[in-house]
């Protein structure tokens, strides 16, 4: 019984990976067929991204997913929607400015963005040890222009700096972010949230200027933007 048990383990393991993505080719054509087009070594850097991440998430719990594709899929394409809406919404952003990603985690959507998008110098903030660790180790693996990362809470590290851009996904409520991040904002600065609802009401400090609603693995997401006013 022992065997066989081995057996039907192995069996499974090996399902699993002739399931996964097999090259950075499949991936870029994947991408393709969802109207992202990657070049060569955009999608060569996701996939060593996507390894990385996959090996990681083995030992600490980085995201809810467990296959290349599925990650790719369910969460990377957020960040391809997000850089198809900066391009659109952020087109004159200087390569002098700041942009905090608040708690990063994962890297997800900052690291597959910078892959496409190389504005402004790029913080990835994160207070988790083991989260810290991963990221870093991406980065070391696969340098990106203008990238670091701050190990510590965001209260510490916007501490007498300012943003011209903050990026949240799942780090707190879009309200808190938008009261807790306003003093270290620059005047004219946004702030992007990638959320699952709609935005409908918010302060008039705030200009609403732009959302863009999308859908991935079937469920409707959204981008949403303020302006310090």
């Amino acid at each position: 019984i022992g065997g066989g048990n081995k057996i039907l383990i192995q069996s499974m393991t090996n399902k699993k990976n002739l399931d996964d993505l097999k090259n950075h080719e499949e991936l870029r054509s994947i991408c393709c067929k969802f109207g992202f087009f990657l070049t060569d070594i955009q999608s060569q850097q996701l996939y060593q991204y996507l390894s990385v991440l996959c090996q990681w998430n083995k030992v600490i719990n980085l995201v809810g997913t467990h296959t290349m594709k599925d990650t790719l899929i369910k969460l990377i394409f957020d960040s391809f929607y997000l850089y198809k809406f900066i391009n659109k919404n952020l087109s004159a952003f200087q390569d002098n400015n700041e942009i905090w990603d608040l708690g990063s985690g994962a890297g997800i959507p900052g690291i597959p963005l910078r892959m496409l998008w190389n504005k402004g110098t790029y913080w990835l903030i994160e207070s988790r040890d083991k989260r810290t660790a991963f990221l870093l180790t991406v980065l070391a693996k696969i340098p990106l222009q203008h990238v670091y990362v701050f190990h510590g809470r965001a209260e510490t590290f916007m501490a007498n700096r300012q943003a011209s851009l903050i990026i949240s996904r799942a780090f707190m409520p879009w309200e808190q972010v938008l009261d807790m991040f306003y003093p270290a904002l620059r005047t004219g600065g946004s702030v992007i949230f990638l959320l699952n609802n709609i935005v409908k009401n918010h302060d008039q400090k705030w200009e609403s200027f732009s959302q863009l609603e999308y859908i991935v693995d079937g469920k409707k997401r959204h981008i949403v933007a303020f302006k310090k006013v």
